[in-house]
């Protein structure tokens, strides 16, 4: 049912949403454009998350800031698919499923000192490009965001 393969070929992720390690691989969740809202929920990020966490993990790497406790940083996050980017250093890649724009989360250092690093980088920027989306966007160039969720379509103004 869940695909724990490790893909380092950006050609055979293409249209898929997923995770990248910290190496630079990806693990396909789902394919990007999902049809029923059945499939949304069975192949969600979270549902692959908590078993890719339960069975492929070791508990050891699980990080979190010394300053706080595990029990409030795990408090904070919302799911699975949030412990591993930010407990265990993944990015998380998707879309929404409207009008089909990514969706990305990137370790934020101030939870376990996870940073997105060049393997990371290298592998969504690819994976967005053959895509066909912009990768001009706030996490590869500014140390204070995390999240990125693209605007839907552009709204078109006509002269009256």
């Amino acid at each position: 049912m869940f695909d724990f393969n490790k893909y380092d070929d950006i050609a055979l992720v293409k249209d898929y949403d997923g995770f990248i390690d910290k190496y630079g691989n990806f693990y396909k969740v789902c394919p990007r454009m999902k049809k029923s809202r059945k499939e949304i929920k069975k192949d969600s990020h979270n549902a692959w998350a908590q078993k890719f966490i339960t069975e492929k993990l070791n508990v050891k790497d699980f990080r979190f800031n010394p300053t706080t406790s595990a029990l409030f940083t795990l408090s904070t996050l919302g799911g699975p698919a949030e412990i591993l980017v930010h407990c265990f250093g993944y990015v998380y890649y998707s879309h929404d499923s409207l009008f089909h724009k990514p969706i990305i989360k990137i370790p934020n250092p101030k939870i376990a000192n996870y940073k997105i690093n060049e393997y990371q980088i290298d592998t969504l920027s690819s994976i967005m490009l053959m895509n066909n989306e912009d990768i001009n966007i706030p996490i590869f160039f500014d140390e204070e965001e995390y999240d990125y969720c693209a605007e839907e379509e552009p709204k078109v103004y006509r002269k009256k």
